[in-house]
């Protein structure tokens, strides 16, 4: 009897034991959904902003402001390596916001260009509450805002939809969710093996590769990447080494008037442009 008892009591309490890790690992999966769900929703529609983007690369850095238009976002050089433009680099720079100006064919091409990109990033991040499995990992606070720390690791159900998520069978790492307003702060990922596309043929990205990005709110309800840290080394086609190795940081947000057209874009950006070169002249000036 005794046996029984001591069996039965066992199991209520490897039962009970068991029990809150489920909930636990349910309620993180939950809430990975309502946050994505959040971002999906945000990513259509709202206001417009102008904002600067600085891209380092192994072989040089560029500083570009960009802004937000009826017919896509369009870019603006700003600086190379932490220097302006050269006088060729400014004309090159000018030649194409001409082009995407004037041309209809080349307005056409880019709007299905970024259609297809923004498509495609949309489908990579409605594809994380299934491509990953989610525990609690305890709080933090990034930048000032509290958020709650995840854990996650690929869900060994998870079928990819496309080429582009295959990568996640191969991830795991950390996520970081606004609590209030559950929305996606941060994500720091790395792969703990080789993702191959094609069965290898198609390309293949070598274990111990890592990607983060970072969220800010900006506006009333608009939340936009602010850095994206990419660290791959792979092939392609078997025999094409790839090797990314980039830093985006976005800053200096700033809203634009709603219905913007291309060419009071241009202008937009061409005004901050020349604000920013006074600004400079007036600082170096002797007093």
């Amino acid at each position: 009897m005794h046996r029984r008892l001591t069996i039965f009591g066992l199991t209520i309490v490897l039962s009970l034991a068991a029990l809150p890790t489920w909930a636990q690992n349910s309620a993180a999966n939950e809430l990975v959904r309502r946050a994505i769900a959040n971002e999906d929703r945000a990513s259509s529609g709202g206001p417009r902003y102008m904002y600067r983007l600085r891209t380092e690369k192994p072989e040089r850095t560029v500083v570009k402001d960009l802004i937000e238009t009826n017919d896509g976002v369009i870019a603006r050089l700003v600086s190379v390596n932490d220097k302006p433009p050269t006088s060729e680099q400014r004309a090159a720079d000018d030649k194409k916001l001409e082009k995407i100006l004037h041309d209809p064919k080349e307005q056409k091409q880019r709007r299905e260009e970024q259609r297809k990109d923004e498509e495609r990033s949309r489908q990579m991040v409605k594809a994380l509450p299934d491509a990953f499995l989610y525990d609690f990992d305890g709080k933090d606070v990034i930048a000032g805002v509290p958020v709650t720390r995840l854990r996650f690791w690929p869900n060994p159900n998870f079928d990819p939809p496309a080429r582009e998520t295959m990568v996640y069978r191969g991830m795991q790492g950390h996520m970081w969710i606004e609590p209030t307003e559950e929305r996606l702060v941060k994500m720091d990922a790395q792969l703990f093996d080789d993702v191959t596309f094609g069965w290898g043929i198609l390309g293949r990205l070598n274990k111990g590769g890592r990607f983060a990005i970072e969220q800010s709110k900006i506006g009333p309800g608009r939340w936009e990447t602010t850095k994206m840290d990419l660290d791959f080394v792979g092939k392609a086609l078997m025999f094409k080494t790839i090797k990314i190795k980039e830093v985006e940081t976005a800053s200096a947000f700033r809203p634009v008037p709603p219905n913007l057209t291309l060419a009071q874009g241009v202008e937009l950006l061409r005004k901050s442009d020349q604000l920013v070169a006074e600004r400079s002249a007036a600082a170096v000036q002797p007093r």
